[in-house]
């Protein structure tokens, strides 16, 4: 990846992240259906609420030592920021617009980054100016 592009998407992930830690935005009721499926799962304790797994993302997109990756589909660039909190290794996906797309503990997270074919721009810290 070219310098130009790379230092163009550092800046896309950093305001991306900006957003959602302002405020977590989700696509029409699928903040419901996410929530749902990651206590279903075991990720999050059956009384979880909305608020409680909108915190979780917003305390991965502050840790100055989460790891964010580009995530190209289609025209729409996506990035994942990856960080373990209480000892599990968390990933959230959110659009270059700030808006959620999800997030969740992947059985085997270097797996799961190496089969998605994510490029690491760096550490949070180092991304932000």
């Amino acid at each position: 990846m070219k310098t130009g592009k790379k230092n163009e998407l550092r800046s896309l992930a950093v305001a991306a992240a900006q957003m959602v830690r302002q405020r977590v935005r989700w696509k029409q009721g699928k903040d419901g259906e996410h929530l749902e499926k990651r206590i279903s799962r075991g990720h999050l304790p059956p009384d979880a609420t909305i608020d409680e797994y909108n915190q979780l993302i917003q305390r991965i997109l502050q840790e100055a030592e989460s790891n964010v990756y580009h995530y190209r589909f289609g025209r729409t660039d996506y990035f994942a920021v990856t960080s373990e909190i209480d000892g599990t290794s968390w990933l959230v996906l959110i659009s270059a617009k700030g808006i959620m797309e999800t997030a969740f503990p992947p059985d085997d997270m270097d797996d799961y980054i190496v089969q998605s074919k994510y490029v690491f721009l760096g550490k949070l810290k180092e991304l932000t100016p």
